[in-house]
């Protein structure tokens, strides 16, 4: 979840409060009026309905924008949000950052709406590329998307085989332009179940490290997109370009915020919690590996295929994310809060007083001027699984 300003948190939980989108890079910015309407699509997982190990995707957005002239495709923007603060006066000085437009075409009305950024800040919601354009009279409707978007290229190493697997990541990240932001030097902290910190001999807290694995060949045909996931899955986590346009992996972890009931419709809710009981990786069409319960008797199985896993991975990942809980959930956030990212888990709270984690598989906003969202988080039950 990306932190703000106490001020500028205090106004996003406000109704008062109105959005404008700011898309900037070296050739100017565009904002205020000028951005009509915008709709976003993030995922953590490729599947429709089901959460997924290893899934790398990229995000986009669709945007509605006053300009015939400018030529978008192909160029490379920055794209964030910012809350107008119509308490203060915008002067002369500051207009010329938001609008190619010369100053003296722009009307009373416009200047009258723009509003300062409030407490100066904007939220990144990250880097993209113009991979459409379509004008129509005045106005150009653009898709922007994350450089995940070009991953499915079929990936032609540059560096020698074998390497390691961080070796193959940064290859794979230069290629597609992206700066890789995984550290493998941080060691991962041991926890049980339910959180409790794992302790060794002398009362030593237990780390595992980051596992960079080394990788002897490239399976004919495999896209940048599909090294990218046997890596990432091979870690325990998924992929996906972050809001400063650099390639990181996550999982899911504590909640980072509870909801607002009022600022929700109510929640579909799956019937009982999805629970990591096993797992199962098919290496091979002669190979497979398999920890926990893999029956389906007691929880979910969570199956997927790595060439390159081997039983010390799956351990090590295993232990990260075996007995994950979370409930299939689908709500819609009318103050929407572009805070969030996926792999952010938040909790809601029943009228009873019943708690839910939710892990933000998918999330959606929709801009107009105001700011919603539609947010997922999908799951099989044991039942549909078989």
């Amino acid at each position: 979840m990306y932190q703000t300003s106490e001020l500028v948190a205090q106004r996003i939980e406000s109704y008062c409060r109105t959005w404008r989108l700011w898309i900037e890079n070296a050739e100017g910015v565009i904002s205020g009026d000028s951005i009509m309407s915008a709709d976003s699509s993030m995922q953590a997982t490729s599947l429709s309905d089901d959460i997924e190990l290893g899934a790398v995707c990229s995000q986009s957005w669709t945007l509605q924008i006053n300009d015939a002239e400018t030529r978008f495709l192909g160029s490379e923007y920055d794209l964030s949000l910012y809350l107008a603060d119509f308490t203060s006066e915008t002067t002369y000085s500051t207009l010329e950052a938001y609008t190619y437009a010369e100053l003296s075409k722009l009307t009373v009305e416009q200047v009258s709406k723009l509003g300062e950024v409030l407490d100066g800040e904007r939220i990144p919601l990250g880097r993209f590329t113009c991979v459409k354009s379509k004008k129509s009279g005045g106005n150009t409707e653009v898709t922007f998307a994350d450089r995940l978007y070009f991953s499915d290229k079929v990936y032609k190493p540059t560096v020698t085989l074998p390497a390691w697997s961080k070796a193959i990541e940064d290859d794979i990240c230069k290629q597609l332009g992206l700066q890789n932001g995984n550290d493998y030097t941080i060691p991962a902290k041991l926890r049980v179940k339910g959180g409790a910190r794992l302790y060794g001999k002398g009362h030593i807290r237990l780390k595992t490290a980051n596992f960079d694995f080394k990788i002897s060949s490239i399976p004919k045909d495999t896209t940048m997109r599909q090294m990218l996931s046997y890596i990432a899955s091979a870690q325990g986590e998924f992929g996906f370009v972050d809001r400063y346009g650099r390639y990181v992996r996550k999982w899911y972890g504590s909640s980072v915020k509870i909801l607002d009931n009022n600022t929700i419709d109510l929640p579909t809710l799956g019937e009982r919690p999805n629970i990591l009981a096993g797992i199962v990786c098919k290496v091979s069409d002669s190979e497979t590996l398999r920890l926990g319960n893999t029956t389906g008797s007691a929880g979910r199985v969570l199956e997927f295929e790595n060439p390159y896993m081997t039983m010390s991975l799956l351990r090590s990942l295993w232990h990260r994310i075996g007995g994950f809980s979370w409930y299939t959930t689908e709500l819609f956030h009318r103050l929407g809060d572009p805070r969030f990212d996926v792999g952010d888990v938040i909790t809601y709270v029943s009228e009873s007083g019943e708690s839910y984690d939710i892990p933000i598989t998918n999330i959606g906003f929709n801009f107009d001027g105001g700011l919603s969202a539609d947010i997922s988080a999908v799951g099989l039950s044991v039942e549909e699984q078989l």
